[in-house]
């Protein structure tokens, strides 16, 4: 593995990771658009899964409605486009994975809610775990550590 491009990529992108779960509703600001056609595109959606959560090459996958039809995106959870993540609830779950609310719909798709008024509304975005880069020790700097304690 080249540790040398993964440094160069943890030094670039800064490396914030987003601290999700499954069963969190979201609403995401995410900026789309190029050149001076942007935008902020608001989606609100569910937390289905989080895959490596506390890794920059982790992504979650969300599922929410657009214009009355219901759409699942996967974003990366070091993904540098996003405005805010605002936290609009958290719902008690006993699975790391939610598919199984694809098929429930109304009364049958209900959970219930744990969260507390003082997290509703926060900014994700806020408190963003930064990870420093990986410490990489060439061959040689540990022959010469070992020569050192040998004297």
């Amino acid at each position: 593995m080249n540790y040398d491009r993964l440094q160069d990529l943890y030094k670039k992108n800064g490396n914030q990771i987003l601290q999700v779960k499954p069963g969190m509703q979201l609403e995401i600001h995410e900026q789309v658009g190029e050149g001076d056609n942007k935008r902020i595109w608001k989606f609100k959606c569910l937390v289905l899964k989080v895959k490596k959560p506390n890794h920059p090459d982790g992504s979650f996958t969300v599922r929410g409605d657009v214009a009355r039809m219901t759409i699942e995106k996967i974003y990366p959870l070091s993904f540098d486009k996003f405005e805010k993540v605002i936290l609009l609830d958290n719902f008690k779950t006993r699975r790391s994975k939610l598919y199984y609310l694809r098929d429930k719909v109304g009364k049958w798709a209900r959970m219930k809610s744990i969260i507390t008024a003082e997290e509703r509304n926060t900014n994700l975005m806020d408190n963003v775990k930064t990870l420093s880069a990986p410490k990489v020790e060439q061959a040689e700097d540990k022959t010469e550590s070992a020569e050192k304690t040998a004297e």
